[in-house]
């Protein structure tokens, strides 16, 4: 499953909605047995090192650059 946009109108910005929406979507996508591509900024760059748990659904290749 391929994540490529987040979105959260600029008047709900900072109320932790573009993470809940992110763990919905891993949720997801691990309930239904489904890897992850992370090619959105937000999931690549800020959701997913702040939560690492999600990395064992994360595509293989796209793990290390989460990581970084």
């Amino acid at each position: 499953m391929d994540i490529t946009h987040t979105y959260v109108p600029p008047s709900k910005r900072g109320l932790g909605l573009a993470a809940d929406l992110c763990a919905a979507a891993f949720s997801h996508a691990h309930h239904h047995s489904l890897s992850v591509i992370p090619t959105c900024s937000y999931v690549s760059d800020t959701f997913l090192p702040r939560n690492q748990n999600w990395n064992s659904i994360v595509h293989k290749e796209d793990v290390a650059k989460s990581s970084m």
